[in-house]
């Protein structure tokens, strides 16, 4: 978010000032009454931020409670007033990010994300077909034994060409970033029985890259998305994002592949599923009768564009990727990635860890993509620490010695919080809360206000509730005061009575604020529609745009969000995404 300086500030005010002078000359008497107080509550935001840089947290959180304190506690409807709704908003961020600037140790590196490509907008059908390619690809399949099945057609030639052309940069990036990770890839393939020419299906993902990204969110060299990798138990929250861990994405990326192919007993239909969703492909050979993939191609508008260019993509690149000399690609790759992993039990400072282990803070951080923050994450005793492969001998022993790293980590609060369910939360106490915030009163919390949690609580420390994955595919959820089976159930793409057996509740039994519910693996395979989305909201996004981009409507997003008409949407929040609405016709 853009820092305010009193010059902007100044303009700022201007600025929403001017419209109201524009149509009725001079500003009424209401106007000038919100802009003093906008004037005034800005004052102290700044001499606040002047405070906090100036290592005086104490002084600039009081400047930062009487900013809001002094729009709360005045006269006026903030929802009914555009200028001070939009301020407030404006001003709620710009404390939020001075203190996560200055007053909360740092958790998270500046975000690393790549550029993944899009397949949406890529018309193989409209290219030229090329009778030379396609002689020469016939002959490539004779030569070589592929471990899926190959085809030699339209699609597959022009997803060649378009390798070879347009896409070859990428294409050949990709190739070569490869080498860093295909002896880790086959190998977890072997022991999960999954073919190796699979492999090709990251090549066209993310073309090998760990912090790719997509406009969808979907993440690492796999592109998971979130609920598919909680799923398969991977761990996203504040601290780690295991998406963009090669070697653990990998194993969930395997054990993905493998549920399809025994869903759809054909490769090329579990591809479809991995990119459009099983639950989509499976409702399309069942309406069509039709359970093969290039027939399926066949039929206009039945499967969306992207996913019908996924397939010849794949195929493509595989032909490629076994034959680079006879195409003119690469034939050298990097390095394989070497590494040793160290054994964490606390969470620690990697810089720290670096100059203990006597290697770069750049080489960690390379090792170990999936860590959100300058330390190992708390409350992961099973976490391991990528170290080169070529370190000291002692490696364990220096990590062990190393101290405790400080984690503090921030709560924003939200309606109907409380400093006892916070500290639950965290598992921390109200003591050490109110110690940590010079709070006076354990009543003296707003919505909206950010908290600092002591860095010796060992909670989950993301702002969402998350639930956690185990192995027996059930993860635990903290309920939160208003929530409901029913709410609950369709976050994670469950029901109500599948809550209820697993926590051996009856219809008659209530559930309270702050306890833990375990929660079975809601999404069964062909079910994926109903898995829970969550999109962070975007500064000028509007709820119609968000609804465009999902395919679903204004309507859903209210209802999934508890909503009203009057409500607004603030920058960086996060919402609930229902599945999208199914095509009429």
């Amino acid at each position: 978010m853009k820092r305010f300086s009193p010059g902007y500030g100044i303009a700022t005010l201007f600025c929403l000032l001017l419209p109201a002078w524009g149509a009725a000359g001079p500003s009424s008497a209401a106007d000038t009454e919100a802009g003093a107080l906008i004037e005034a509550s800005r004052e102290l935001l700044l001499e606040g931020e002047t405070l906090i840089r100036a290592g005086d947290p104490e002084g600039a959180r009081e400047h930062f409670d009487q900013a809001v304190d002094m729009l709360l506690e005045s006269e006026w409807d903030l929802a009914a007033h555009p200028e001070l709704a939009v301020y407030f908003q404006d001003l709620i961020g710009e404390i939020k990010e001075a203190e996560s600037r200055y007053l909360y140790v740092s958790v998270e590196f500046e975000e690393e994300v790549e550029s993944v490509e899009e397949y949406g907008d890529l018309d193989l059908g409209a290219m030229t077909d090329d009778p030379v390619l396609r002689e020469a690809l016939t002959a490539s399949i004779a030569e070589r034994r592929y471990d899926i099945p190959i085809a030699v057609n339209e699609l597959v030639i022009h997803s060649i060409q378009h390798w070879l052309q347009r896409g070859r940069k990428p294409f050949e990036e990709g190739l070569v970033r490869s080498g860093q990770y295909r002896e880790l890839i086959e190998t977890i393939f072997r022991e999960e029985g999954i073919p190796l020419d699979l492999i090709n299906l990251a090549q066209v993902e993310s073309h090998f890259k760990a912090h790719a990204l997509s406009r969808t969110r979907a993440r690492g060299i796999w592109q998971f998305m979130e609920g598919t990798a909680v799923r398969y138990g991977l761990k996203v929250n504040r601290h780690v994002d295991e998406r963009s861990d090669p070697e653990k994405a990998t194993r969930a990326a395997a054990r993905y592949l493998k549920d399809l192919y025994a869903m759809f007993g054909d490769w090329n239909l579990a591809l479809a599923g991995y990119n459009w969703g099983e639950g989509k492909v499976k409702r399309l050979i069942e309406s069509t009768g039709i359970r093969d993939f290039w027939e399926l191609a066949k039929l206009q508008r039945k499967l969306p564009k992207e996913t019908l260019n996924h397939i010849p993509l794949i195929h493509a690149s595989t032909i490629l990727a076994r034959n680079p000399e006879k195409y003119g690609l690469p034939v050298e790759l990097s390095p394989p990635l070497r590494y040793q992993k160290v054994g964490v039990s606390k969470p620690i400072d990697l810089r720290a860890a670096a100059r203990a282990l006597e290697v770069t803070f750049d080489e960690l951080r390379r090792l170990n993509p999936s860590l959100k923050g300058v330390t190992t994450p708390p409350d992961y005793p099973g976490f391991e620490l990528r170290v080169p492969e070529e370190t000291v001998a002692d490696a364990e022993t220096r990590i062990a010695a190393l101290p405790r790293a400080r984690v503090d980590q921030g709560h924003r609060v939200r309606r109907g919080d409380t400093l006892s369910a916070i500290a639950r939360r965290y598992k921390t106490t109200v003591k050490e809360l109110m110690r940590a915030n010079n709070l006076s009163s354990a009543h003296r919390i707003r919505e909206g206000q950010m908290l600092r949690v002591p860095s010796d609580s060992s909670g989950g420390g993301s702002d969402e509730p998350v639930v956690s994955a185990a192995s027996s595919g059930t993860g635990v959820h903290e309920v939160r005061r208003g929530e409901t089976l029913s709410g609950i159930a369709k976050r994670y793409g469950t029901t109500v009575e599948a809550l209820r057996q697993a926590n051996n509740l009856s219809s008659r039994n209530t559930i309270k604020a702050g306890a833990s519910l375990r929660v079975p693996s809601g999404m069964a395979l062909g079910d994926d529609e109903s898995a829970a989305r969550r999109h962070r909201v975007q500064r000028g996004e509007t709820l119609s745009e968000i609804a465009k981009r999902y395919g679903t409507t204004v309507e859903a997003l209210r209802q999934a969000n508890n909503l009203s008409s009057r409500s607004m949407i603030r920058a960086g929040a996060w919402l609930q995404v229902p599945p999208a609405r199914r095509s009429r016709g």
